[in-house]
């Protein structure tokens, strides 16, 4: 290893270890390591770029957290003016989109991500407007096994998000200008939806010509996650490095036949390439992986002009610093990793093998060595492997990649000289997608086509990697069967749980404004709500409780209670359905469910679990009321403690329960009803229900304004520890042989840097 990798391993070390600090260093920190990075460099040269490293990424970092919102500018009616950036997307009811300030107020963010309720709002990208809008900092939902949303957003530089008021202020101060990429993309995206009106595959055409994916249904994403394959449907580096190649072959072919240019054949080749590279990365808005594959690509170029020979490491350490340099928080996205580690599986399994086998023979290579080499880093990020994905993306990379990418090219192309032929061109690529989408669709439906694994630790993924890197060394390095022993700690068994009989445990999920428990005894599991349902193609049920209960390796739901039919207490219900097998659903609208085994809810139901009871105490089963006040109300009893969830009952039920039922009320954790609304939470309820801790299902700056500050007061004046959602994300509270409860928040356990904070 010569002096250029070890600095660069050291480097990118540096740059590498900020992703695990939970605050950035302060400024005179970071002093103190630039003055410890110079006086290291000549005796622990190593030491120096390692400081280098850190301090690069940290400042950069740094700089990211300055662009967010001032939080005293959170819920107040700002006037903004600024230009919206990207394609804005709508599903009929909502316009999102993300604009770019041009305020000098430096209390603002440059990026702001947005929401424009109504249908007939049109907002085309690039165009400046001037809008009067609500903003929040940046938070999303915080949950085990959940999407870090906060992280995401801090990546993409996204300073707030927020929704547009309605307001004569609103207006469009100008169009876009029409040399900007901005406008053509938008153009692109209006005449491909006109061209293809009602066309089944156009969401997959307009993902791979603009990366736009926006319009992608719930069936395809679940057929491409299932088959392995979603890494197709954007412009990435394998679309961005297809066309500089095609590119490079058809220059390289023209350019060495025409005599007065052929001994400038090899420079113009590499600029033609780059310049396509650039104009499709255009076409996807310059994504940040876009922007990485260009950075590796134009590398690449440049030692091909300058036809300097490096090996496989050299390749990849002079990309990596590349990429690190250019973006330091590039490690924060998934695809970073699984971009870099599938180039360096190619390489490495390509080292060392003699004979060269048949162009197709290779093609298959390159995907087993793929699915070897990717299979712990996929298991340890997304707890899923695709047994299908080798054959599904032996079939649907070259055809893909050869035949609908370059007809896509060139039907816009086309679309410049003759509309009527790009668009038949256009509908000759719907056909074969549709063809592609049979044979996926059928490999997706297949029983064994994926399986979900529990949450795996960062050792077991490091041991099945050195397991991976063992079964791609050529024959004869080691036994392949001994290489397999590395993969036991990837696919172990889950943990049986650790309680025991009389224990449980209640996992209350962030789900905004909405409602949904997990209660865990020793061998069951019970779900109470589901959360609330967005649209069509997203509900908290899918993003949030599946991800929870499948990275704890629960594979069915021992009973299901969906309180009432209020949509954010029971929107996610079909999805829990469909997703899991579900021994029993409890419910006060039954009617609108259909499991196999239904009931409804009310007073005096009970069954024990592993030493655990469980017992509605409310809807009396002659109930005269409705919606919130018929729901469930359960009370879960054991000899280490109670706990009673509520729902969305008010004052009414609340007299009710006390004068028919007050010796079911008394509970160590209570579920606080209706979210902390004024029309629930009487004196008299909370004294009588006595609880240590009171924890709040709520958004973070919800429109109700709940918990409501009355009502905090009547627990506070009682002493009561209370919790809340959307300042603590999930919150656990386990009920344990010990006789304490112990509450934790997944928001205080698993705060980063770019973590929302009070």
């Amino acid at each position: 290893m010569n002096n250029f990798q070890k600095m660069a391993m050291f480097f990118c070390a540096g740059i590498l270890s900020v992703q695990l600090l939970t605050d950035l260093p302060t400024h005179s920190v970071l002093l103190l390591c630039v003055f410890a990075c110079i006086s290291a460099y000549k005796k622990a040269r190593w030491l120096s770029f390692y400081l280098l490293g850190f301090v690069w990424a940290v400042f950069y970092a740094l700089s990211l957290a300055n662009l967010q919102l001032s939080k005293e500018l959170e819920g107040q009616d700002i006037l903004i003016t600024g230009e919206v950036y990207g394609l804005p997307s709508s599903d009929g009811h909502v316009t999102r989109f993300i604009l770019t300030s041009e305020a000098t107020d430096k209390r603002l963010p440059k990026k702001i991500r947005l929401n424009w309720y109504g249908t007939h709002h049109v907002l085309r990208s690039g165009e400046t407007w001037q809008l009067l809008v609500k903003l929040k900092r940046p938070h999303g939902l915080a949950n085990p096994h959940g999407f870090d949303y906060e992280k995401w957003l801090f990546q993409q530089t996204i300073g707030a998000s927020g929704y547009v008021r309605s307001s004569v202020s609103n207006k469009r101060i100008a169009e876009a200008s029409i040399w900007s990429v901005a406008a053509w993309r938008q153009q692109i995206k209006e005449y491909l939806e006109r061209s293809l009106v009602d066309v089944q595959q156009l969401p997959v055409i307009k993902a791979l010509v603009l990366g736009d994916r926006s319009s992608m249904s719930a069936k395809q994403w679940q057929v491409f996650q299932r088959t392995g394959t979603s890494h197709l449907i954007a412009i990435s580096g394998l679309h961005i490095g297809l066309v500089a190649g095609l590119l490079f072959v058809v220059m390289k072919f023209i350019s060495i036949r025409m005599a007065f240019i052929n001994r400038f054949a090899i420079p113009l080749t590499l600029l033609f390439s780059f310049m396509a590279a650039v104009v499709y990365s255009a076409l996807a808005g310059f994504s940040l992986p876009t922007q990485r594959a260009l950075l590796m690509l134009s590398l690449v170029l440049i030692g091909v002009y300058w036809q300097r020979h490096y090996g496989a490491l050299h390749i990849i350490l002079l990309a990596l610093v590349g990429v690190l340099t250019y973006d330091p928080l590039a490690p924060m996205s998934a695809g970073f990793w699984l971009s870099f580690s599938a180039v360096a599986v190619i390489l490495f399994a390509a080292m060392g093998r003699l004979h060269r086998a048949k162009k197709w023979v290779q093609l298959v290579q390159v995907q087993a060595w793929v699915a070897i080499g990717l299979l712990p880093l996929l298991v340890y990020l997304f707890q899923q492997v695709s047994l299908v994905a080798p054959l599904a993306n032996a079939l649907a990379v070259p055809w893909t990649s050869f035949v609908v990418v370059p007809l896509l090219l060139l039907a816009m192309l086309l679309g410049i000289l003759n509309k009527a032929l790009s668009i038949e061109l256009l509908h000759v690529v719907d056909h074969l997608l549709a063809y592609q989408w049979y044979v996926l669709s059928y490999l997706s439906e297949l029983d064994f086509a994926s399986f979900s694994v529990h949450d795996v630790p960062i050792w077991a993924g490091a041991v099945a990697i050195l397991g991976s890197l063992l079964l791609l060394l050529p024959k004869g390095f080691i036994p392949k069967p001994v290489a397999l022993v590395f993969f036991i700690p990837l696919f172990s068994p889950p943990q049986q749980s650790s309680l025991q009989a009389g224990e449980f445990k209640l996992v209350l999920l962030d789900v905004g404004q909405g409602l949904s428990a997990v209660i865990h005894t020793a061998k069951r599991v019970l779900v109470f709500d589901t959360g609330a349902k967005y649209n069509d193609k997203s509900d908290l049920a899918s993003t949030v409780i599946t991800p929870y209960l499948k990275g704890e390796a629960i594979e069915r739901i021992d009973a299901l209670v969906i309180s009432h039919g209020d949509n954010d207490h029971a929107g996610g219900t079909e999805t829990l359905l469909s997703t899991f097998q579900v021994n029993q659903l409890y419910s006060s609208v039954p009617d609108k469910f259909s499991a196999p085994s239904t009931a409804r809810c009310q007073q005096g139901l009970a069954w024990h679990w592993d030493g655990v009871s469980f017992e509605f105490i409310s809807p009396q089963k002659d109930t005269v009321f409705e919606g919130n006040n018929a729901s469930c109300v359960l009370k879960v009893n054991s000899p280490n403690g109670h706990l009673l969830l509520t729902a969305d009952i008010e004052k009414d039920v609340e007299r009710s329960l006390l004068n028919y039922s007050p010796e079911k009320l008394t509970a160590d954790v209570l579920i606080a009803p209706h979210h902390g609304s004024k029309t629930s939470s009487t004196d008299a309820f909370i004294a009588q229900i006595n609880p240590r801790y009171v924890l709040f299902p709520v958004g973070y700056r919800n429109k109700f304004g709940f918990p409501k500050p009355e009502v905090l007061a009547r627990y506070d004046e009682r002493g009561i520890q209370r919790f809340n959602t959307a300042d603590h994300g999930a919150i656990s509270a386990e009920f344990l042989n010990n006789k304490v409860v112990h509450l934790t928040s997944y928001r205080s356990d698993h705060l980063m840097f770019w973590s929302w904070r009070e």
